[in-house]
């Protein structure tokens, strides 16, 4: 009776076991990852194995931000074929960047020399600065993050961005705009100096301060505690 169970719990561990996804062509991926190295890079790895060399294996993602329709974008893994194989693509941030806690969906189609596919399961990774330990405070559509200064500094900071939309609105309506526009959830990260702000950056320049990502709803800026009165002027005219 022990064995039997025993048997039943091995076969479950294999059918769900998330680090194996296989197809009834015999494609097997062995793990699937993303790694962030923030600003510069993302990373997306493969490792699979077939009866057949493995030819191709090509990624495929979706960037979250304000699209009218999603956009899919591909990227071809560059390896020897084999019938096991481990390989990267990398998003060159150089090329096309994104900010700060930006979401990516991705997922894998590999194909063999025989002829058979495999699509991997949507997976998701946020392209997160982790040089920081961040703090987060939330207020309706807002979400702030930062990493220097008490919980007070936090909440004068998102009550300004409150009221700034509040005044926001009404101007938005006599100019057509929708009430949805405006409600979109809004994410922002304060940097404590405009240096560090600077580092999250591809290419800053020397007087950059504060940057809206507008198709992501998200800013970032520099906002040291010390400059409080200053910092909530200046994520109002962010904001609008």
């Amino acid at each position: 009776m022990i064995k039997r169970i025993s048997l039943v719990a091995l076969l479950l561990f294999l059918l769900l076991s998330p680090s194996l996804v296989q197809a009834d062509s015999g494609i097997a991926v062995l793990d699937s990852s993303a790694e962030v190295h923030f600003p510069i890079a993302l990373v997306f790895t493969i490792e699979a194995e077939s009866e057949a060399d493995i030819v191709g294996a090509r990624l495929h993602y979706q960037v979250d931000k304000m699209n009218y329709a999603p956009v899919t974008s591909e990227g071809w893994a560059d390896f020897a074929p084999a019938t096991r194989v481990e390989t990267s693509w990398v998003w060159d941030m150089r090329k096309s960047s994104l900010p700060p806690g930006a979401a990516v969906t991705y997922w894998w189609t590999i194909r063999d020399a025989a002829g058979n596919k495999l699509e991997t399961p949507p997976a998701e990774v946020h392209f997160d600065d982790g040089r920081y330990n961040w703090q987060s405070l939330s207020k309706r559509d807002l979400t702030l993050f930062w990493y220097e200064g008490d919980d007070s500094f936090a909440r004068e900071l998102i009550d300004a961005c409150e009221q700034g939309l509040a005044r926001l609105k009404p101007i938005s309506h006599c100019e057509a705009h929708s009430d949805e526009a405006i409600s979109k959830p809004i994410r922002i990260y304060i940097y404590a100096s405009a240096g560090d702000l600077q580092g999250a950056m591809i290419f800053p320049r020397e007087w950059t301060g504060g940057v809206a990502f507008t198709e992501f709803g998200t800013i970032a800026i520099g906002i040291s505690p010390n400059q409080l009165d200053w910092g909530k002027k200046a994520l109002v005219h962010e904001l609008t």
